[in-house]
């Protein structure tokens, strides 16, 4: 049985013309019968090789898995995987809309407990704090030190009469 072209050149069956090409003349320096004194070990691999690369550029392109087609394997197995991750969040988010919505329902009729010390009530919290220092501020501004006094005058002059 003769062996996979592919195997004996040592790429994959998608490679390139180049990959091809780099494979077949790596492997034929390696193996030619000059460079190995002769060996008719070398000299078979190395009609094997020649055999393999013939058969390989031989071929129809379209019978050559491109690496474009397995790149678009590649998308789409990767597209389906996305369409299931986002298909699962939505029944996911589904579950939880329903499940809040029953939690509501069956919470809807008991009053709710109070809390002071809940975000909101810090927010009033900081918002009266900040309010009453700058009023604070506005107490030492030098017009609103003079208005004061006057308004002692008026009170004092008016107490008099």
């Amino acid at each position: 049985m003769p062996r996979d072209p592919y195997r004996v050149l040592e790429v994959a069956p998608g490679a390139s013309a180049e990959e091809l090409h780099d494979a077949y003349r790596r492997l034929v320096k390696l193996h030619h019968p000059d460079r190995n004194g002769g060996s008719e070990a070398s000299a078979r691999r190395f009609a094997e090789i020649q055999e393999a690369y013939e058969e390989v550029r031989a071929r129809p392109r379209a019978a050559r898995p491109s690496r474009a087609a397995e790149a678009a394997d590649s998308v789409k197995e990767r597209m389906a995987t996305l369409e299931r991750e986002l298909r699962e969040a939505h029944a996911a988010r589904e579950r939880a809309r329903r499940a809040a919505r029953e939690a509501a329902a069956e919470g809807a009729g008991e009053p709710v407990p109070e809390n002071t010390e809940g975000s909101f009530g810090k927010i009033l919290g900081d918002i009266r704090d900040e309010l009453s220092d700058r009023i604070a501020e506005g107490r030492r501004h030098p017009a609103a030190q003079r208005v004061g006094e006057l308004l002692d005058d008026v009170v004092s002059r008016l107490e008099r009469r």
